[in-house]
């Protein structure tokens, strides 16, 4: 099993040095400029597989409630997290656009990325969104990492930072083009946490006039973009199988061609292990 020095944070303990303090924190060695108490939390799913949840429709195709089944141990991409249980989940574009209640919910972690930690969230009621003094490092379960708008392919699990893509402030002659993808981060995540096999659902890369997703969220049909988004996980592969971990995309009709295919119940097999179906024979 590889070393990840991925930079993760405790939400809760500032940096006992620069206290969260703007001026001392830029150039604090002790938090690596976060502001917060460096934890590792690396391997803590090993040897464990797991499910990387992604929001297209065909997740209405598959029993996806089945994730709430004992023994699995899974990590939601955005607000499709909101519908599927999920053990963790990770966002990157503004916190605003993510629902109050995957913030609020202790029985899930949060992954964020460090700068919003002192973020305020805004909760959704009868329709309308209220603004609250709740910070995102207030909210439970909750964990900063570091992540940077560049991609590297060849170092995408050697970096103290997670790649969310190749970002318009990467060098030109190191981009092929500009694209992020919090998925990047979802499958970092996966390997920080110590699953040697990790199985997608809900990538589809393509979007129809309607029903953009599994849930009610619209979005532009900027299907173009999907294919910036398999280059780039097609060029993390090989890093990514070199430590050993395999990665299997569960949708046979996926436009995303990076990863091999796997059925849903081998998926479910392959997750649950030695773990019985409920409920246990607790006799003798």
């Amino acid at each position: 099993m590889y070393n990840d020095n991925l930079i993760m944070v405790n939400s809760k303990r500032e940096c006992p040095y620069c206290r969260n303090s703007r001026v001392p924190r830029k150039t604090c060695r002790h938090c690596r400029k976060t502001g917060f108490e460096l934890i590792d939390i690396s391997r803590t799913w090993s040897p464990s597989a797991g499910f990387l949840v992604c929001g297209g429709p065909s997740l209405s195709k598959i029993p996806y409630q089945r994730l709430s089944e004992r023994g699995i141990v899974s990590l939601g991409v955005n607000n499709v997290s909101g519908l599927v249980p999920i053990s963790a989940w990770v966002y990157s574009d503004p916190h605003e656009k993510f629902h109050h209640g995957l913030f609020l919910d202790p029985n899930v972690i949060t992954f964020t990325p460090e700068v919003k930690l002192n973020k305020k969230i805004r909760i959704k009621e009868n329709g309308k969104f209220i603004s609250t003094n709740i910070k995102i490092k207030d909210c439970p379960n909750t964990f900063g990492f570091k992540r940077k708008t560049s991609l590297y392919p060849e170092g995408f699990l050697k970096t103290d930072y997670a790649m969310w893509g190749y970002g318009g402030k990467q060098p030109e002659d190191t981009r092929p083009f500009t694209c992020l993808a919090t998925m990047l981060l979802g499958l970092r995540l996966m390997c920080y946490m110590g699953c040697k096999k990790i199985y997608i659902i809900g990538a589809d890369f393509w979007r129809p006039e309607e029903g953009q997703y599994a849930f009610a969220q619209k979005a532009s049909c900027a299907n173009s973009r999907y294919k910036k988004e398999n280059a780039m996980l097609a060029s993390v592969r090989p890093a990514i199988e070199a430590e050993g971990i395999k990665v299997y995309n569960c949708n046979p009709e996926s436009k995303c061609t990076a990863f091999e295919y796997a059925s849903f119940d081998d998926a479910m097999k392959e997750c649950k292990g030695r773990v019985p179906d409920e409920p246990f024979d607790l006799s003798g």
